[in-house]
């Protein structure tokens, strides 16, 4: 079984290439896991653009929020 932060720093890897609008990685996961993708990667439009940022939020929770805030706080937007 992998760990939930193991997988957290997963989705932080597929999130990266997001970023670059590389979304070779996204097809496969659940939706908890493309809404974590699409807030920490920038790209709610291009990947869940059904949902709101709210319900992402709420969806995602609080420990995966945590997460998300303390690994991309130091990471800079992409430039485009």
């Amino acid at each position: 079984m992998i760990s939930p932060t193991c997988s957290l720093h997963h989705l932080d890897e597929i999130a990266r290439e997001a970023w670059t609008s590389n979304y070779d990685r996204v097809n496969v996961l659940s939706k908890s896991e493309m809404l974590y993708l699409a807030l920490a990667s920038g790209r709610m439009r291009e990947l869940t653009p059904d949902d709101f940022i709210a319900y992402a939020v709420d969806r995602v929770g609080a420990e995966w929020m945590s997460h998300m805030l303390s690994v991309w706080r130091s990471d800079s937007q992409p430039n485009k």
